[in-house]
């Protein structure tokens, strides 16, 4: 620990240990024990990122990193239940029940500046800790805490930065986003996520950068901005996604000035963030079928006055929408396959004939479709009285069902 207060001094750090206190009781006992066995081995051991940062802003973290000098090899040596992972930087899995804590060596900033294929500067280089935390991204997220000294460890005032929650980037935005752009996704989720207004210089350098974006392969890309919309906080991520004028690189039903079309994503994102904070799970394609749906819908409409039928229109109009979203931003195909079937599905809702009722019911995307179908009527496109039906059809007993199929009109 000496060493470290002597290379922040040379470095001209002006505070490295911070007096603020960390609640012990929100840190996972696994993550402690963890860093007991690398300090005991003669390895510097910390909990670093997230889990600090969520613990300083009176959150619960969900998950544990921790950083050290020990390579992965040594790592991997010490805990019998652990797993060497990644390529491009090697991390350990240690594992503990259903637990798994997620352990890295220090990093270093790479001397050969090499661009992978996925848009990322190389960087698979050992450093010391302070040459660690300067390769992290924001402020929030470079805090250390050593648990055998209670001490926090912040290089770059990131206890401060929360305190007056503030978003600040490590060094040159600018750098920072020619290093790796999906930096500028990071920023717009973690100020949305977390509630900190993104610092000027950020602002400005993802005003400049943003284009760059474009050079990142889709796969990664389509990745970093489903976390945007997946994590509770989707409404205040679309508003930053339209600030920064990101939407028609994506999905330009965002920008629509339609007030159905807006009315409808708004709503959709908002009974996501709902589900997220009830810790109900949230399919990606349910929420990409409500990107889309309104497109899908005026296609659909066109195509059913010239089309054999309806269902016929309704699988043009699909395949239609799909392949001109895979020429501004494609969608992984088992998403795309999930969506398809949400909206397929859509028709049989209104055929209540008792054979139809209890296959749609087995239906693996029924749930999926039932809460689009929800959204729907919300937005008066379902007839009447519908979803009521369906909605008691699912919640009663086997008796009441008989009940309610007889008294439907057969169609």
């Amino acid at each position: 620990m000496k060493s470290n207060f002597i290379e922040a001094v040379k470095c001209g750090v002006k505070s490295l240990f911070s007096s603020q206190k960390i609640d012990e009781s929100k840190i996972s006992k696994h993550a402690i024990e963890i860093i007991k066995v690398l300090q005991k081995n003669n390895y510097e051991a910390y909990i670093v990122g997230g889990a600090i940062r969520d613990i300083l802003m009176d959150k619960n973290p969900k998950d544990f990193d921790i950083a050290t000098n020990a390579t992965p090899e040594q790592i991997r040596h010490l805990f019998r239940r652990s797993r060497i992972i990644g390529r491009r930087f090697k991390l350990v899995h240690v594992i503990d029940g259903r637990d798994i804590i997620e352990v890295s060596t220090f990093r270093a900033q790479p001397h050969n500046k090499e661009v992978m294929s996925n848009g990322v500067t190389k960087d698979n280089e050992y450093g010391t800790l302070k040459e660690d935390a300067e390769r992290r991204d924001f402020t929030c997220n470079s805090i250390y805490y050593n648990p055998a000294t209670r001490k926090v460890i912040d290089f770059y005032g990131g206890v401060k930065d929360i305190k007056e929650k503030k978003l600040s980037m490590i060094g040159d935005p600018k750098i920072r986003f020619d290093e790796d752009p999906v930096r500028i996704l990071r920023a717009i989720r973690f100020s949305a996520k977390l509630n900190l207004k993104i610092d000027k210089n950020i602002i400005e350098a993802i005003e400049s950068k943003k284009t760059q974006l474009q050079s990142i392969p889709y796969s990664r890309l389509f990745d970093e901005i489903m976390k945007l919309f997946l994590t509770g906080h989707a409404l205040q991520s679309i508003d930053l996604f339209n600030k920064f004028n990101l939407s028609n690189y994506y999905f330009p039903s965002f920008k629509s000035t339609d007030p159905e079309t807006q009315s409808f994503l708004l709503k959709g994102l908002s009974d996501t963030d709902m589900r997220i904070h009830s810790n109900k799970s949230v399919n990606p394609g349910f929420l990409l079928s409500v990107f889309l749906w309104k497109e899908v819908k005026e296609v659909w409409g066109k195509r059913n006055k010239t089309s054999i039928n309806s269902t016929v229109a309704l699988n043009d109009a699909i395949e239609y929408v799909l392949e001109k979203q895979s020429k501004i931003f494609p969608i992984q195909k088992r998403f795309g396959v999930t969506m398809s079937e949400i909206w397929r599905l859509q028709p049989r809702f209104g055929k209540l004939h008792p054979k139809r009722i209890y296959r749609l019911l087995g239906h693996p995307r029924f749930r999926a479709a039932y809460d689009f179908m929800l959204l729907r009527d919300y937005h008066g496109e379902v007839e009447p009285g519908l979803c009521g039906w369906w909605t008691n059809f699912i919640a009663a007993d086997e008796k009441t069902k008989g009940v309610l199929l007889q008294n439907i009109k057969l169609k």
